[in-house]
């Protein structure tokens, strides 16, 4: 590949890596490299990695390791050195044997498409070509190259695939690669197409509220291929598999408050839709003063105290909180909802639990979860933007109003 480049004329530089997991066999592999790039008067970058202490610490396996390395390392030097493409050599028969490693791994047919020809800014020029073919250019143009002594061992599933079952699908048919490079081809469109079908889905029937996605169940439910369309709406946020068909069952039956959780992201299934959001952290507790000013991740709160004079009138805003500063306890506490918690919702007369009146003004479950609570001694005296308690509300008698603004963080 790098022949290529040079007698193309291109502007390009060769990156090596030296893994240092074959000893002198890895450091004559860098040496060749570096004879090219001077011989063709090209910038050569090099760099040696402990690869098996990598992988040892991060509970990898050493190819995963070498993987990531090199990645990381790559995009640092296109960074670095400004270059628009980091080309690597791929060729048809990587992309055969990754079609077959994921078959066996029950991949869906986003899995079954090979290796893609460029990912952000990595490019495979020579994805079209078979590993023979490769071959018989270097020797046709006395490329030097040198064969990894690790493609030989059937250690690795890739080389069991490539020695043993391979050559025997060739023998049944002397056309098999050639055919099933075409298949490869015509699942990658399959999968194009449906990647499409699903923006527009997503377009026509879904909407966002902040940072969370909004699907309505009725339209899954409707829509042919229920399941598929889940698997790839939900793979971006990190679902798979069993959960994804999961998450199709309880939303077929209205599992109403279910969850789901992927390593960034929670899925809740509500009355009316599947919502997607990203995973709640837990809220730390804050002390709230009389003037106290704070900022949550999410969004921030500023007391003041306001007399109630002839000129006074309540604001009747959501977001903001008033309350009669005669009836609280300094410092406040600002602190998530809790298991058990109970207030008397203004306007009423009884204790309710946090959890019947969620249930009663139909929150979904992923809010239940991010609700905030403005705590006064062992009493809520505000939902924050939802319901104030009626023990602490203004009344005629009330001479200090506390006033706390709500501000929602975009």
């Amino acid at each position: 590949m790098a022949h290529l480049f040079v007698n193309s004329d291109y502007k390009c530089a060769v990156a090596h890596c030296n893994f240092t997991l074959r000893g002198d066999e890895s450091d004559s592999d860098e040496d060749l490299v570096r004879l090219f790039a001077g011989s063709n008067d090209i910038a050569f970058h090099s760099i040696r990695f402990d690869t098996g202490k990598y992988a040892a610490e991060n509970k990898i396996s050493t190819q995963l390791a070498a993987r990531e390395l090199r990645y990381k390392w790559f995009e640092e030097l296109r960074e670095k050195h400004g270059f628009a493409k980091i080309a690597v050599a791929h060729n048809s028969d990587d992309s055969l044997e990754t079609f077959f490693i994921n078959l066996s791994r029950g991949a869906g047919i986003n899995g079954l498409t090979g290796i893609p020809e460029n990912t952000d800014a990595i490019i495979r020029p020579l994805l079209d070509f078979s590993r023979k073919e490769i071959e018989e250019y270097a020797v046709k143009n006395d490329v030097r190259f040198r064969e990894d002594s690790s493609n030989l061992s059937n250690k690795y599933l890739r080389n069991r695939l490539r020695h043993l079952a391979l050559p025997v699908l060739d023998g049944i048919s002397p056309s098999f690669r050639e055919k099933a490079s075409e298949s490869i081809d015509y699942l990658y469109k399959a999968n194009q197409f449906i990647e499409t079908e699903t923006e527009i889905f997503l377009k026509r029937n879904s909407f966002a509220k902040g940072n969370d996605i909004y699907i309505p169940l009725s339209e899954i439910r409707q829509f042919h291929s229920g399941e598929i369309l889940l698997f790839y709406i939900l793979k971006a946020y990190g679902f798979h598999g069993d959960t994804i068909a999961n998450i199709r069952d309880c939303a077929d039956s209205a599992t109403c408050g279910k969850q789901f959780f992927s390593s960034g992201h929670c899925l809740s299934i509500d009355r009316k839709y599947l919502i997607i959001s990203p995973a709640v952290e837990t809220m730390p507790s804050y002390l709230l003063h009389k003037d106290a000013c704070i900022t949550t991740g999410s969004f921030e709160l500023r007391c003041e105290v306001v007399e109630k004079d002839s000129d006074f009138h309540l604001l009747r805003n959501k977001n903001v909180g008033e309350f009669d500063l005669s009836k609280l306890d300094f410092p406040l506490v600002l602190r998530a909802c809790k298991d058990g918690d109970r207030f008397i919702p203004l306007g009423m007369t009884g204790q309710k639990k946090l959890s019947d009146f969620f249930i009663d003004i139909k929150l979904p479950v992923i809010e239940k979860k991010r609700q905030a609570a403005l705590v006064s001694g062992e009493h809520i005296v505000w939902l924050v933007g939802l319901r104030a308690d009626e023990r602490f509300k203004v009344r005629e008698s009330t001479k200090k109003v506390l006033r706390v603004w709500l501000t929602i963080n975009n």
